[in-house]
Formats: C-alpha cells, sequence, structure tokens
C-alpha cells in the first residue's frame, strides 16, 4: 500500500498560514483543501505534524495520505514550496528492523475523575479521557501504545511537551500534546503498518498522530 509523503515549507508573509499557525483546528481546514475529492464533499483522511524549527526558519508541515494532494487548490502564496515522495510500508517494515521514531501525540488515560471518586458517585458513565501531563506518565503512555502496534525494545525521550489550545466553532479546545523521539525494533509488521497509516492516539485532526519511522544506521 503505497502513501505520499509531502514536506511544506510555508510562507509565513502570508496572513493565512499566520492564522493557521495559531489554531491548529484551522491549520487542518486549510489543508483539507488539498484532499477534497471530485465531488467537492469528500475529504480523504490525512495525517500532519508541525515540526519544530527556530524561531526565524521557515515554517514546516509533514503529511501523510493515502491519496496524492492538490496543493494547488490552497489560497495563492499560502506555500512556499513543497518536496514529495512516496513509500509503502508493507514492502519496508520486517521483524527485527531497528528503527528510529517521531511521534507527536495526545497522551490520554481513561478512568473517572479523582473528584467523582471523591464524591462517591458511581463509576458507570462518569469515565473521562484526561491528559497526561508528567514526563514519566506520557512515556508510560508510549509504551503502552508502542506495544499495541508493533513496536518492542523502546527507548525514547519527550522532546517537547506543552498544553495545545484551539478554538474549534467558537468553543476552545485544550489537550496535552507530546512529541516522543527514539529508537525501537519492529516486532510485529502487520501492526505497525496499520498504526503509520491511521495514525495513533486522539487529535489527529490536530496534528497528532503521525508516526515517522526510518531505518537505525549504525
Amino acid at each position: 500500500m503505497a502513501l505520499y509523503l509531502y514536506k511544506l515549507h510555508l510562507n509565513l508573509a502570508d496572513r493565512g498560514v499566520r492564522r493557521d499557525l495559531g489554531n491548529a483546528y484551522e491549520m487542518h481546514r486549510s489543508l483539507s483543501r488539498a484532499f477534497v475529492d471530485q465531488d467537492q464533499t469528500t475529504v480523504h483522511s490525512f495525517l500532519w505534524r508541525m515540526e519544530v524549527t527556530p524561531a526565524d526558519a521557515t515554517p514546516t508541515l509533514l503529511i501523510q495520505s493515502a491519496k496524492e494532494a492538490q496543493w494547488g487548490a490552497l489560497a495563492p502564496g499560502w506555500l512556499l514550496e513543497w518536496q514529495e515522495r512516496s513509500w509503502d510500508p508493507e514492502a519496508a517494515f520486517r521483524p527485527g528492523l531497528r528503527v528510529v521514531f517521531r511521534l507527536r501525540a495526545n497522551p490520554t488515560v481513561t478512568r473517572v475523575p479523582n473528584e467523582l471518586k471523591q464524591e462517591g458517585q458511581s463509576a458507570r458513565g462518569r469515565r473521562k479521557r484526561l491528559g497526561l501531563w508528567s514526563e514519566e506518565d506520557q512515556l508510560q503512555w508510549l509504551q503502552r501504545q508502542a506495544q499495541r502496534v508493533g513496536l518492542a525494545t523502546v527507548e525514547a525521550a519527550v522532546s517537547q511537551s506543552d498544553r495545545l489550545r484551539c478554538r474549534k466553532r467558537g468553543a476552545t479546545i485544550t489537550m496535552a500534546s507530546a512529541q516522543f523521539d527514539g529508537r525501537a525494533v519492529i516486532a510485529d509488521p502487520g501492526a505497525l503498518v496499520a498504526a503509520v497509516c491511521n495514525g495513533i492516539g486522539h487529535g489527529r485532526m490536530l496534528g497528532h498522530g503521525l508516526l515517522s519511522l526510518a531505518p537505525l544506521r549504525t
């Protein structure tokens, strides 16, 4: 299964780009224009991640999709340039292959909030998805996800962690956001292919869930 991988360099002088950089929901809306079907009603799924760059550097995005993007559909002046390549994770992954990876994700856990426990309320229907904020909790979350998606012997660090806020249709969304960089060994190529294609965790529309991997060169 071939996937398209794009590296986009954004035009910081463009007003729309500056708006989108301040709101992940608006960024997704802008990018979606490149993945609208010919009927103008279906938006094909894609994953994206803002790459961390120096303050004076050109803002850079990574995009992955099963459908070829039509970047000409974006507003004129929004993009400076882009690079494109295709790859097949099914052909690239094999058991025992050592890889380096990067993942920006929304680490969460589903449990009954402490305030409801203290009030003695029934747990039925009271479980909520809660963000994980400490580095220790985030790394434990990563280990659980890695086992689920077919990665073993995971060594990773939280290279960036913050509180993402954006507005969606007048409502404010707040979520935990962490970037993980590390290395691992492929244990289950099939599970890993599915994770790469579909993304990991929640918040995928807001620039989370894209798992990037490359063979570890020694």
